[in-house]
């Protein structure tokens, strides 16, 4: 699907769609759009695909509930009672905005009819005063998970340049140390429960610390070369290779195998091993989140994913406006190798210093590159769309790590 998050291979059929629909398009599309179903029953959500046929874009829930993914100006969708079967547009009693056209000026979609109730219907009206006033002072678009949204109660990067440095001393931090091992064989290094390290081959040598290159202000992107040593990063793939499984779209009860995302990912978690341990904490440092947002509870597990030739990940966001405070904040990429050609992590909306539109980070084995996916004050950063530019020659190995903001106890204790 064009319109959110996918993993394709390049094919003579795939160039073709998205020649059609995303035409002479420049730029990343529409980011942030919300998508509201203001009716007292769930409804369904389609796109109305470049042949006309109808394309599940999810399920809604009812009385206000939102779904959000990035799309096109001139991408059209439409309402769907939830047991419609085939799905059509709804024709329930009262109902308004049915059928409808993305456009470049618009960020909320929303359905409505008889059912609807009148604080749904005030709620969602107020949202809209507080986008449109936001929008006057800032020059902005609110795109955030939610409004009104707290600021990041993070520490943030604050870059002033494109080719800016910053040590992060981590000599005081010697858990955060790279691992290495005698041999070369990953499985040699150990032990017999195949996830830890043999003591006697494996050691762990302390850091005095790491460079962050800036390589964009806008969005606030960032890199590290040599993050990673070479055993850690062929202990990741060693480690998840026999986990892999097909990928899905979607996500919760929209979870679904799909045609047009046809890698294989695996998941391994912090508590995995003390390399995974090593690893986030490293993370966690360099990215200047407190130690408590990356325990388990709020950090997502490394999704380590493999992509063939001719793959790559279209233009999309990691955030999504599902109406919750919570949201991703930092994306961290590890790149587990160097693909013979392709595979770069692109930024087509980034504002450079000489005018230009669009940067990129070369997949390079070994390095860290992360990003904000939220701006200080609390919305999304709608410059952080993000692609990975198709694998031409060999393959990709990559593992994108999520933080979260704020941390998650305390936004659901409150």
């Amino acid at each position: 699907r064009i319109f959110c998050r996918r993993l394709v291979i390049t094919m003579l059929r795939a160039c073709v769609v998205a020649a059609v629909i995303q035409g002479a398009l420049s730029d990343a599309g529409v980011g942030g759009v919300k998508f509201r179903n203001t009716a007292n029953r769930p409804m369904k959500l389609y796109w109305v695909s470049h042949t006309g046929q109808p394309d599940y874009a999810g399920r809604v829930h009812a009385d206000g509930g939102t779904t959000g993914f990035q799309t096109y100006a001139g991408h059209s969708f439409y309402w769907a009672e939830d047991q419609a079967d085939p799905p059509a547009p709804t024709t329930a009693p009262g109902s308004k905005n049915v059928e409808f056209t993305v456009r470049e000026d618009q960020r909320v979609y929303y359905y409505e009819d008889d059912s609807t109730l009148p604080d749904v219907k005030e709620a969602l009206e107020k949202e809209l005063t507080f986008m449109r006033k936001y929008k006057e002072r800032t020059g902005i678009e609110w795109v955030g998970t939610t409004w009104p949204r707290p600021p990041v109660s993070y520490d943030m990067w604050n870059p002033e340049y494109v080719g800016q440095q910053y040590f992060v001393p981590l000599d005081e931090t010697p858990t955060a140390g790279k691992y290495e091992c005698e041999f070369e064989n990953v499985t040699d290094c150990l032990a017999e429960d195949g996830r830890h390290l043999k003591a006697d081959v494996a050691y762990q040598t302390p850091l005095e610390g790491l460079t962050v290159e800036v390589v964009s202000v806008k969005p606030k992107a960032f890199r590290i070369v040599d993050f990673l040593t070479e055993f850690e990063t062929n202990y990741i793939i060693q480690q998840a290779a026999p986990r892999l499984g097909r990928s899905t779209v979607g996500h919760g009860e929209d979870a679904r195998d799909s045609g047009t995302r046809t890698s294989k990912s695996a998941w391994l978690h912090r508590g995995h091993s003390e390399v995974m341990d090593a690893i986030y904490t490293r993370v966690g440092v360099v990215t200047r989140v407190p130690a408590e947002a990356m325990e388990e509870q709020n950090v997502e597990s490394l999704n380590v994913l493999n992509y063939p030739v001719g793959a790559e990940y279209t233009p999309h966001y990691d955030w999504g406006a599902d109406g919750k405070i919570s949201s991703r904040f930092v994306t961290a990429l590890l790149y587990l190798n160097t693909p013979e050609a392709g595979g770069a992590t692109s930024f087509p909306k980034a504002v450079m210093p000489n005018g230009t539109v669009g940067t990129q980070i070369p997949a390079i084995k070994r390095s860290l590159a992360f990003f904000y996916d939220l701006l200080p004050d609390g919305n999304a950063d709608e410059l952080s769309v993000h692609a990975g530019t198709p694998v031409v020659a060999g393959e990709k190995w990559v593992a994108p790590l999520w933080i979260w903001e704020p941390i998650k106890a305390k936004w659901l204790n409150k």
